[in-house]
């Protein structure tokens, strides 16, 4: 019968070691707080469900552009697109960031997050919206009338 030794870092189980490491179960946290967006069930939820309708009213954007449809369609992506990218940035945050910066690092995101939502809030409410301007990358600039 071999023995089973646990030492800080590794086991021996016999004469061989077994190098263990300290998993976290893939389980989320019950927390809801925006902060630490990646450690609810719900914003887990919400992440991936944002993630489907990102895939289907993108193309649908460039579809109905331009159209009345497509303000209503471009407030949306202006939610979406900011909010999974809050959530999928705490990610990268929670794997790594030095746990000491974590929460100065999630404060900042929290700030890129709300001003990138009200940046394209504005860009949908009173400017061309979100799918009219990647549009006009595409196109040729219009030239001026020489007098």
């Amino acid at each position: 019968m071999s023995s089973l030794r646990i030492v800080k870092g590794f086991s021996t189980i016999g004469r061989r070691a077994v190098f263990a490491r300290n998993f976290h179960s893939g389980a989320p946290k019950e927390s809801s707080s925006v902060l630490e967006a990646d450690s609810s069930k719900q914003m887990n939820k919400w992440y991936h469900t944002s993630g489907t309708a990102l895939a289907v009213l993108a193309p649908v954007a460039f579809a109905v552009s331009p159209s009345a449809m497509n303000m209503p369609v471009d407030v949306v992506l202006g939610v979406l697109f900011p909010f999974h990218s809050h959530v999928a940035l705490n990610y990268v945050i929670s794997d790594y960031v030095p746990p000491a910066a974590r929460s100065g690092a999630r404060a900042a995101l929290l700030a890129v997050t709300i001003i990138t939502a009200a940046g394209l809030l504005k860009l949908n409410l009173q400017g061309p919206g979100l799918t009219e301007t990647v549009k006009s990358l595409w196109r040729e600039p219009k030239s001026e009338k020489a007098n």
